[in-house]
């Protein structure tokens, strides 16, 4: 299957630069918004990543920080004015590697925040996050941290399941081959010395983990095993009911991140 390559450019921030008018790029978390009750710090976690081919926004809900294609559009510099009265497509501007402003039009009716009809105001800032935000976004953006004494730890593409573990020689080639047009597609499980998190294109969530060495881990007060194929392939247990199954992992050693992965499957989708 051919690959979608998707250039994301995180620039970095420069000291005492005073540019505002450049495409933002990175990842920037909302700090104000402005609109029907004036500005206000966010009252919600948000964050848009800007890349060179399309912005993604990352929300907070419930736990789980959700993915969207929310803005359909690569979030460029275009100054604060419209160019017409009736051009009421979003607006960046005092837009730079630190922040920048997204101007939008509100079309939405009796939102708390969000006005009816008229513009609405997000600011965004690079290098903020919230405590599990930062977790989910270093697993995202494919952070591992290292210790040779857990070979669990690091980034792995989830590629199947399977109900029982026999013939894995010829099963494995198969899920290689479904992979591409599964619906496991891009989902991915990170695990971190204290963390494991999970990540699909829809998003993720962050969890507390306990390691059992090679043996298994316990988190969200279960108990799973797991079964090494292969020191790049893991057979993880996934019960339910009275049912055992096994997630089979397989580590990422191209060098691609989960982010990477997900955005090109975006772009691929809009074309």
């Amino acid at each position: 299957m051919k690959k979608t390559v998707v250039t994301l450019l995180f620039a970095s921030l420069a000291l005492g630069t005073t540019a505002q008018t450049e495409n933002p790029r990175g990842i920037y978390k909302m700090a104000t918004l402005t609109g029907k009750v004036g500005e206000v710090i966010a009252p919600f976690e948000q964050y848009k990543i800007c890349t060179d081919s399309l912005t993604l926004m990352v929300a907070e809900r419930n736990g789980t920080f959700v993915i969207t294609d929310n803005d359909h559009c690569v979030f460029n510099y275009t100054g604060e004015q419209p160019k017409t009265d009736g051009d009421k497509g979003p607006l960046i501007y005092d837009s730079g590697p630190a922040e920048f402003k997204l101007k939008w039009w509100s079309p939405y009716v009796g939102h708390l925040y969000f006005p009816k009809d008229d513009w609405c105001i997000e600011k965004y800032v690079s290098g903020q996050y919230s405590a599990k935000g930062r977790i989910f976004f270093d697993a995202l953006t494919g952070k591992p941290e290292a210790d040779k004494s857990n070979p669990l730890i690091g980034t792995w593409r989830f590629i199947g399941f399977v109900d029982e573990l026999h013939d894995m020689g010829k099963v494995l080639p198969k899920l290689r081959q479904d992979y591409p047009s599964s619906k496991y597609y891009n989902s991915f499980m990170v695990f971190l010395q204290k963390h494991v998190i999970s990540i699909s294109a829809r998003g993720g969530r962050v969890d507390d983990i306990y390691y059992d060495g090679r043996k298994g881990f316990r988190s969200n007060n279960t108990n799973t095993q797991t079964k090494w194929l292969s020191k790049d392939c893991v057979a993880v247990e996934f019960s339910v009911d009275y049912r055992t199954d096994w997630m089979i992992l397989e580590r990422v050693v191209d060098g691609s991140t989960p982010l990477s992965a997900i955005a090109g499957q975006y772009v691929a989708n809009s074309r």
